[in-house]
């Protein structure tokens, strides 16, 4: 799973295993603000590609927040 977790996800795919939409996602990175009670994953690359939005994430960053998010709503 160690390989795994530093496997590089973009931003549609985080929101996915979030379980947020992609602009709830965005908007708690840009307002620096929780995303459902928890500080969101930090963005390895953020501004990148052709349009300057491409965001990158490390996967086991997003699935520890997954795990926390999906506790909390048991």
């Amino acid at each position: 799973m160690d390989q795994l977790s530093n496997e590089r996800i973009g931003v549609f795919n985080a929101a996915q295993l979030l379980g947020v939409r992609v602009s709830e996602l965005k908007e708690a990175l840009r307002l620096g603000t929780d995303l459902r009670g928890h500080p969101p994953p930090k963005p390895l690359v953020k501004g990148a590609g052709s349009t300057g939005t491409l965001m990158l994430f490390r996967l086991g960053d997003v699935m520890d927040l997954a795990e926390k998010i999906g506790r909390d709503h048991r």
